[in-house]
């Protein structure tokens, strides 16, 4: 369908500039056409993407779910083991990490004073991936926002 689309689009910007068929069809009428086809051009490009409007609330809606489980997880971890025990853990995995994630450990380390505790480390770095799970959240959220803006009658959710 889409490429049926496509195909007619171009059909018909070629027939606009064709003089007999301006004249055939008006200037109102070529307005109206060049309208439809830009329409046709910001929603059927060939990397555009439509989202539905309750697909994106139902990932919001996971996204909650997975980031509360994480937290939990996270929380009763550190409750259970103690930020300094799992501190000297990852300080003996350290060399063995991936080097993304020794480079994020390097930036939390960076960032903390030279006399801080282990514990500190396990700290800082869970906050900043949190912030980084909430740094996520609020460009879906924009998402959303942009989509409900866009269709208004479309949105029926109180939440």
């Amino acid at each position: 369908m889409v490429d049926e689309v496509i195909e007619a689009r171009d059909y018909v910007a070629q027939l606009i500039s064709k003089g007999w068929f301006r004249h055939a069809v008006g200037e109102r009428g070529i307005r109206y056409i060049v309208t439809l086809l830009r329409f046709i051009d910001l929603n059927y490009k060939e990397c555009s993407v439509n989202l539905d409007l309750e697909f994106l609330t139902n990932l919001l809606d996971e996204y909650y779910n997975t980031e509360s489980r994480v937290r939990y997880f996270i929380k009763e971890l550190m409750r259970v083991q103690g930020y300094d025990a799992v501190a000297r853990q990852l300080i003996n995995a350290y060399p063995m990490l991936p080097p993304d994630i020794r480079e994020f450990l390097d930036g939390v380390a960076r960032s903390l004073p030279s006399d801080a505790a282990p514990g500190a480390l396990v700290e800082q770095a869970i906050n900043e991936l949190m912030k980084e799970l909430e740094g996520f959240r609020e460009r879906l959220i924009s998402i959303i926002n942009a989509v409900k803006s866009q269709c208004p009658k479309a949105y029926n959710q109180t939440s």
